[in-house]
């Protein structure tokens, strides 16, 4: 089961960043004015801050260590209270400046995962079993 929880980890960290990617076209799209960009954004938001919760399952049953488990936690948590940020901005612009700075600790702490997740697969591969050639 491991080895099944590392490359979900794996697969799903890389999604999670390709998600992010979108979120920050959907922000261009409502930046530059394009209609429903805004609805797209802030939608993509909350199913991002709601899937992040993966990551504070995926690393414990992966076994990725205290580390990558801590590093998933803190992920979770900061994707869960992104959207609340950009709310905040007619009680304090200042609290809802940091949710584009928000985002790149989102995207720093996704790479990261990608990274630990990777060498969890590599590690992995390695103590695989070897097959024999003709069977």
């Amino acid at each position: 089961m491991r080895r099944f929880f590392r490359f979900t980890l794996l697969g799903f960290s890389w999604l999670f960043l390709a998600a992010i990617v979108v979120q920050v076209y959907f922000a261009g799209l409502m930046l530059f004015g394009q209609e429903g960009g805004s609805d797209l954004h802030v939608n993509t938001g909350y199913i991002l801050g709601t899937a992040g919760a993966l990551f504070l399952l995926l690393p414990a049953l992966a076994r990725a260590g205290g580390r990558t488990i801590v590093i998933g936690v803190v992920l979770a948590i900061v994707t869960f209270f992104q959207p609340n940020l950009a709310l905040a901005r007619d009680a304090s612009p200042l609290i809802a400046a940091l949710h584009p700075v928000s985002a790149l600790l989102i995207v720093a702490l996704s790479v990261v995962m990608i990274r630990r997740a990777g060498e969890l697969v590599r590690e992995e591969r390695a103590v695989a079993p070897a097959r024999p050639a003709s069977e």
